[in-house]
């Protein structure tokens, strides 16, 4: 018979089995408990910034809720799971003073290894202080296009328009070009041929601008600013529109749908390229 099971051994190492049975159900509650935390801080800190986006005293903007959200979820999270690890160190047998000399004795070390992680960190903080882009602001950092899905103390996540998700470290986003910030413009080019009078189709495009103030989206009277480029083909004529954010694809579309139906109605020609035909040759049979 193993001698792990005989009454003897048992009997002899009882308090020892006794004590690691105790140290791993305390260390299996610590664990239990700092996962419940985590869970019961996100669900408290979530509603806090849900009341505080409808309050009507202090009214936060609905975006710097989210992020703020965000953040104070993170910074939530990483303390308690440092308490945590501190505290099932502790429960292993190693005492604090010794875990105090460890860390400072390493933190050195880790210092040099974990500058950047310290950088993302603080330009995390940063980067809601200066309310430069919140969670669902488009945005464009590090060549990368989309809608900001989360914010961290350490990255901040992007979905592009494949649904892609990209993860961009908080200390390495650059410039930020955030196309979220009160209004968006939309831009309209229209390339009219050469043959049309010019100051004709500029009148003709700012009647049918004054018709477009009920697309959806639009915040004032579609702008014709007048002739942006002579291009090889024809005149190119710019219609700039100041609409709600997000909506400039929209209204960029109807914006072209509305003038070129306009144009037609109005027999005037819009410019292309000139078609070419390939020359054919007559091969002669031997």
């Amino acid at each position: 018979m193993n001698p792990l099971f005989t009454k003897d051994f048992l009997e002899k190492n009882i308090e020892q089995i006794l004590a690691i049975g105790t140290k791993m159900l305390r260390l299996a509650a610590v664990f239990i408990i700092c996962m419940l935390l985590i869970k019961i801080s996100r669900s408290i800190i979530r509603k806090f910034f849900d009341k505080q986006a409808k309050n009507q005293k202090i009214p936060l903007d609905e975006r710097k809720a989210r992020t703020m959200n965000s953040i104070l979820f993170s910074l939530v999270k990483y303390s308690l799971y440092f308490i945590a690890a501190f505290t099932m160190l502790t429960e292993l047998g190693i005492d604090e003073k010794s875990l105090i000399a460890i860390a400072g004795a390493g933190s050195v070390a880790i210092g040099l290894g974990a500058q950047n992680m310290i950088q993302d960190m603080l330009d995390g903080f940063f980067i809601v202080l200066e309310d430069r882009f919140a969670v669902g602001d488009i945005v464009t950092m590090q060549g990368v296009t989309g809608t900001v899905e989360s914010i961290s103390l350490r990255t901040t996540k992007i979905r592009d328009s494949n649904g892609a998700v990209h993860s961009i470290p908080n200390g390495s986003i650059g410039i930020i070009s955030n196309m979220s910030k009160d209004y968006m413009n939309a831009v309209v080019d229209i390339l009219v041929d050469y043959k049309e009078p010019t100051q004709k189709v500029l009148e003709i495009l700012k009647e049918e601008a004054l018709l477009c103030q009920n697309i959806k989206g639009l915040l004032d009277v579609p702008q014709v600013l007048g002739v942006a480029a002579l291009g090889e083909w024809g005149v190119t004529i710019r219609i700039i529109a100041k609409c709600a954010v997000t909506e400039n694809w929209s209204v960029e579309r109807e914006l072209r749908l509305r003038m070129k139906t306009r144009l037609e109605q109005e027999n005037i020609s819009l410019a292309h390229p000139p078609h070419t035909f390939p020359n054919v040759t007559k091969v002669r049979k031997e």
